[in-house]
Parts: structure tokens; C-alpha cells; sequence
């Protein structure tokens, strides 16, 4: 495993997560407070619409049921990103810990 691997695979993930934790922290606070279920809500979306692999978006119907399925999609994806954060946190830490160990 090269340094490039490192860095690509653990390093840029891991500065990814923390700025935009942090960014979603400054959006999400209310009263000078965090509001902790819409912060973990928005931070999981980048992670888990990808990880759908599937947007539903109905044929044929009319505007509302589409932007409806739309909002489904959203909230599923942030659902599934919020579960899947500490699976990419574990495996960046794995790949720096295997780094080190293998020089």
C-alpha cells in the first residue's frame, strides 16, 4: 500500500467528514443550540444517495406525487448516510492502521 492509497482512501474521506460535520453544525444550530436529529439527518445525505442505488421517481403521475417520491428518496438516502458514517470512519481508520503496521 502506497501513500496515495493512504491519502486517497483515508486522509481525504476523513478531512471530507469533518468539514462538512462542521459546516452542518454551523447550519443546524437554533438558539445557539445544535438541534442533534436534523444535524445527523443532513450530515448523513451526502453519504447514503449514493448508496441507494435507486431514486424512486413515478412515471406518469402528476407533479406532487413526483416531488413527493423526490423528498422519499431524500429521506431514505439520509437515513441510510446516517447509518453508514461510522462504517466509513472504521474503514479510514483501518486503512491508515494497516499503513502503518505494513511499513
Amino acid at each position: 500500500m502506497t501513500i496515495e492509497d493512504v491519502i486517497k482512501k483515508s486522509i481525504l474521506p476523513l478531512a471530507f467528514m469533518v468539514f462538512w460535520f462542521w459546516m452542518t453544525k454551523i447550519i443546524m444550530k437554533v438558539s445557539g443550540q445544535t438541534d442533534w436529529f436534523w444535524w445527523i439527518f443532513i450530515a448523513g445525505l451526502p453519504f447514503g444517495i449514493h448508496k441507494m442505488r435507486l431514486i424512486l421517481i413515478p412515471r406518469g403521475m402528476d407533479t406532487t406525487a413526483t416531488l413527493g417520491m423526490a423528498a422519499l428518496s431524500v429521506i431514505i438516502g439520509a437515513l441510510i448516510g446516517s447509518i453508514i458514517i461510522p462504517v466509513y470512519v472504521i474503514r479510514a481508520i483501518y486503512v491508515f492502521i494497516r499503513y502503518i503496521i505494513g511499513r
